[in-house]
């Protein structure tokens, strides 16, 4: 696709076909945003109609799907009615032109292209109109934007539908894979250790189908920095700063759904451990954390224990995180003991925070749930998760209650022995 030509010396003309003006991509910055929180398709489609017309000022926007060899024209933002609702051919119209061929169609004048249904506009306001496909590897669907008026749209006018169809496309493989997730543990519960072993496999195919897109956002980023990061101002600078931090956030909990999805498979090599050895190992690891929060941590004595090494290092993470996240936000304290009683192994990590209220006690070990005293912290919500899963391997128990004083105190038993076998 050619950028439209220009006098020669335009130097500002080209930047502003190039370049996505300050508003644009923060408009695009709220978008990603909104989609990564996003847990329905109904949302999705929501967010984008709105989105779409905005970051290009178009005239109307619409959301397509690729149903069963037909576009489905779910909903729109539009000055007139479009085809809400409505279904065709994909061979039919220029929406389904997009998917067949995952190309991205600029056309400045609908009725000098013979690829559209000229019969079909003729009601409606459209003159000019651009047309992405959502996700360039078998499209699942398109955002079509129209303008009354024509209007060759600008590299830059595409590269931003591009890189929210592809924000649009994680936002989808999410709902996707959490819908899956659950069909699967309903459908699976009374084969959980081969549910397990499809799960791990079928989170790292989607780790996989998620990155690519993720990846094409981060391009974006860097390529509008590398382009024009000398004129930018300082408000575009920060906007491109938010994107690549929601881009590195979306690969973070990447990175947890596949942790957690392969943590009742990964091979449970066991050993005698020092839950010394291994908080302090944590505590070095998170130093700058530590330093940043201005937290303090007391480790008390603490025993030894046969278990699985990397595994429980990252139970005793996830736990002293979370105890620094939620503490106190101006002194956080975080207290590390353990003992052995009888056959077995508790361990408790005690925060000065808020505490957890009684009916979140299960659900704060949930996938994604992250209780009330959550909903401003930082994280995926999937810490909590993946540590319960681990302990389970081992045969243990993780639980929360109120600590001494104040505040939640997480306890972790395990068994005097585990098996190589889990």
């Amino acid at each position: 696709m050619n950028p439209p030509v220009l006098a020669s010396g335009d130097d500002s003309a080209l930047r502003a076909t190039t370049a996505p003006s300050t508003h644009a991509m923060g408009r695009l910055v709220q978008a990603v945003r909104d989609l990564a929180a996003a847990r329905d398709l109904d949302r999705v489609v929501e967010i984008v109609r709105h989105a779409a017309r905005e970051l290009v000022d178009a005239d109307g926007a619409t959301f397509v799907l690729r149903d069963e060899g037909q576009c489905f024209y779910v909903d729109e933002d539009a000055i007139h009615p479009l085809w809400r609702g409505q279904r065709f051919p994909l061979d039919a119209c220029i929406s389904g032109w997009s998917m067949l061929h995952s190309e991205q169609v600029v056309i400045p004048d609908i009725y000098l292209d013979d690829r559209i249904p000229h019969d079909a506009y003729r009601l409606t306001f459209v003159k000019s109109l651009v047309m992405t496909p959502i996700r360039t590897a078998e499209p699942v669907g398109s955002i079509g934007t129209y303008w009354a008026g024509e209007r060759v749209a600008t590299p830059a006018d595409c590269e931003l539908l591009l890189a929210l169809a592809d924000s649009t496309s994680v936002a989808m493989e999410s709902i996707r894979i959490l819908d899956e997730l659950e069909r699967r543990v309903a459908e699976r519960t009374h084969a959980l250790q081969a549910s397990n072993h499809d799960l791990a496999a079928f989170a790292h195919v989607a780790a996989h189908d998620l990155t690519a897109p993720l990846a094409t956002i981060s391009g974006y980023a860097e390529l509008i920095s590398d382009m024009d990061a000398a004129s930018m101002s300082s408000e575009g600078t920060n906007a491109l700063g938010k994107v690549r931090r929601q881009a590195a956030r979306m690969a973070g909990l990447i990175d947890a759904v596949l942790s957690y999805s392969t943590a009742a498979t990964a091979p449970l090599s066991v050993s005698t451990i020092s839950l010394r050895d291994v908080t302090d190992s944590v505590l070095c690891d998170l130093a700058d954390l530590i330093a940043s929060r201005g937290a303090s941590v007391e480790v008390a004595d603490l025993p030894l224990v046969r278990g699985s090494a990397p595994l429980l290092e990252r139970v005793v993470q996830n736990l002293v995180v979370n105890a620094i996240s939620y503490g106190d936000p101006v002194a956080p304290r975080v207290r590390i003991e353990g003992g052995v009683r009888g056959a077995e192994v508790h361990v408790q990590v005690s925060d000065n925070g808020g505490g957890v209220t009684p009916d979140e006690r299960e659900s704060i070990f949930d996938m994604f749930s992250r209780g009330t005293a959550g909903a401003l912290a930082p994280g995926s919500g999937i810490g909590l998760a993946f540590a319960r899963r681990v302990v389970a391997r081992h045969g243990g128990t993780l639980t929360v209650s109120d600590a001494e004083g104040g505040g939640a105190c997480f306890t972790l038993v395990l068994p005097g022995r585990v098996t190589a076998e889990g």
